[in-house]
């Protein structure tokens, strides 16, 4: 029995990677081929390490608050993955971040380190940020020069963001132009607006009222200046928004692609060859519902499976109606206990149900 294991992970309690060895390991007499799905947030360097044997790499960057950092990235021939939560997270920036202080600037640093090791494409997951700068950290990195009304160059974050009259792009590390660059984007929020990255998302990360309006309105002179000295216009396009604003940035200054992360890691990691050798998949996350078939990991890995059946492994399901393409449900919570009891057994849990209920379901095959 071959069986591809491609699974999101179990927000809050088991990485992406981690579930495919507990699978794995429920499985002993499988033939077990294992895609850990990330969805462009923490653990996505360590998923295409296991899934792809992608070489780790490190740099000193830095982090959302100015402190250096080690960071590490994964390369795979001339395609380098990295992750920016490695060098922007919100973990990084302690208890009490600003996002009007915080910095992507290592992300462009990161940026940098791959184009040195001579990696020419570049996908980039930018979930779980502490920023809100648009971006401007990464490109202020990379060469791209942001000054004020009298030509002073302003501080690569939020507060430098809202002083912005001129962009000069001139400097721009020659080798972006020759590089393929995605951006893994599970969101699909604009920049700015009640929909945007400061309201959305800044709140999140510390921001007050009073900082999410700032936040907002830095945003909108970012904009400003960028269709005036660059002539681009992708404010309202899908995902802009994303880790306050950087999906914007890598966008106009790095010109990157935004896709979706679980579209990208699948690529990437050569789903589509490796799904032909298997007579099963299964896939998952922590919680099933409509959502889960609207473009994250579950809708792809099904959408692309073919004639192979699907199981989906999960900590539960409230989704009502179950497609035609997924054959098959097990949740490792049936009872749907409150997280803060099933987290405790949460690997044991997931270990039980694989290898006594999933294992009758392949059997089947």
């Amino acid at each position: 029995m071959r069986v591809l294991v491609a699974p999101d992970s179990f927000k809050g309690s088991l990485s992406a990677t981690r579930v495919c060895e507990i699978i794995s390991s429920a499985l002993p007499w499988c033939e077990v081929d294992c895609i850990p799905v990330a969805d462009g947030g923490e653990g996505t360097v360590d998923s295409f390490a296991f899934a792809a044997a992608a070489q780790l790499k490190s740099c000193v960057v830095t982090d959302p608050k100015g402190d250096k950092v080690t960071a590490h990235f994964a390369v795979m021939g001339d395609t380098a993955v990295i992750e920016s939560a490695k060098a922007c997270g919100l973990p990084l920036a302690g208890a009490h971040n600003d996002p009007a202080r915080a910095t992507t600037y290592g992300v462009g640093e990161i940026i940098k380190a791959a184009l040195d090791t001579g990696c020419r494409k570049i996908a980039i997951g930018i979930g779980g940020s502490a920023t809100n700068d648009g971006g401007i950290g990464c490109a202020s990195a990379l060469g791209v020069r942001f000054a004020d009304e009298n030509g002073n160059t302003v501080s690569p974050d939020g507060y430098g963001m809202a002083k912005i009259k001129k962009i000069d792009a001139s400097g721009l590390d020659s080798r972006i132009k020759n590089c393929e660059i995605t951006v893994l984007c599970d969101v699909e929020n604009p920049l700015y607006g009640e929909n945007g990255a400061a309201f959305v998302y800044a709140p999140q990360k510390g921001a007050d009222s009073e900082k999410v309006l700032f936040l907002d309105s830095a945003l909108k002179n970012l904009e400003s200046a960028v269709k005036a000295d660059l002539g681009l216009d992708f404010a309202n396009e899908k995902g802009s928004g994303a880790a306050g604003g950087m999906g914007y940035g890598l966008r106009v200054f790095l010109g990157a692609k935004l896709q979706s992360g679980a579209k990208t890691v699948l690529d990437l990691c050569g789903f589509d060859e490796r799904a032909k050798k298997a007579d099963v998949i299964i896939t998952g996350e922590g919680r099933l519902d409509s959502q889960s078939l609207m473009g994250k990991v579950i809708s792809e890995v099904t959408k692309r499976a073919g004639e192979r059946a699907v199981a989906v492994v999960c900590g539960l399901s409230i989704l009502e109606n179950v497609p035609e393409e997924i054959a098959a449900v097990f949740e490792t919570n049936p009872k749907h206990l409150p997280f803060e009891e099933v987290l405790p057994t949460c690997e044991k849990d997931l270990y039980d149900t694989v290898s006594a209920r999933v294992s009758e379901f392949l059997k089947k095959f």
